[in-house]
């Protein structure tokens, strides 16, 4: 793994690059998100070093992921494979040109489907443990932005990776997690405790509160120099709770 510097939030200033493949011969390089020429040719030594590169793989099409994979590909001659729902995300930026699928085994690693936090994402199994891209983090949690994510999907694919044999969680920001199992745990108690927060936070129907009054409401547990980025997970939440019936929306307003 190499932490390269990559334009993302604080205190995520680096983007996990995973080397999977044999000792000794070319490897698969997942996540190379560095747009910076300093970083990218970090990553060309010690590709350099240990054999080669084989093929570049995506988790998903945020750009802190995907930011050099044109560039390395097209400087070693090699593929880009994705889950078809990022290669449409990505078109026009950065040429897909092997589709991976939920359970397809990719130069060692086998492809599990997590959408969620993005609609085309892959977790990626390697022995004993995961590469998570943007499932869990080492540091904080992960934001579902309504724009592309989806709440109840992002807590499905929790659950499913909670449901497979216990591994090492290797995310994309932060240091790797042992105990993969328990952070699963942790981040379904939390989005359930959000969840809950945000339905409480409503009122009935007649009454009506703005966004800036749920988020007052549902967060007032976090600082408030974060509420812009509570806003879209709240949304993420809401809109959760519309598709079950629990919350409405009318003329800005939302109520049970």
């Amino acid at each position: 793994m190499l932490a390269l510097r990559t334009p993302t939030l604080p205190p995520a200033a680096h983007t996990n690059v995973y080397l999977v493949g044999p000792d000794g011969g070319p490897v698969a390089v997942v996540d190379p998100g560095s747009p910076y020429p300093d970083q990218q040719a970090a990553l060309d030594a010690v590709l350099g070093e240990i054999g080669g590169l084989a093929l570049v793989l995506l988790t998903h099409h945020h750009g802190d992921h995907t930011g050099g994979a044109a560039a390395l590909a097209a400087r070693w001659g090699v593929p880009i494979a994705a889950h078809p729902a990022t290669a449409r995300r990505l078109t026009g930026r950065v040429e897909v040109t092997r589709l991976v699928e939920d359970g397809d085994v990719v130069h060692g690693a086998t492809a599990v489907f997590t959408p969620g936090h993005a609609d085309g994402h892959l977790c990626f199994e390697v022995g004993a443990a995961t590469i998570a891209g943007d499932m869990v983090a080492g540091l904080g949690t992960i934001l579902i932005d309504p724009s592309e994510g989806d709440m109840a999907l992002y807590l499905a694919s929790l659950e499913r990776l909670l449901a497979r044999p216990p591994a090492v969680l290797l995310p994309a920001h932060g240091p790797a997690i042992p105990d993969g199992p328990a952070k699963l745990r942790e981040y379904l108690a939390h989005r359930r405790m959000r969840e809950d927060r945000v339905a409480a936070a409503l009122p009935a129907p007649g009454a009506g509160a703005t966004i800036d009054d749920l988020v007052a409401r549902a967060y007032s547990d976090t600082p408030r120099a974060l509420w812009p980025l509570a806003e879209r997970s709240l949304r993420a939440h809401l809109d959760k709770l519309v598709r079950e019936g629990r919350a409405r929306e009318v003329a800005g307003r939302w109520s049970t």
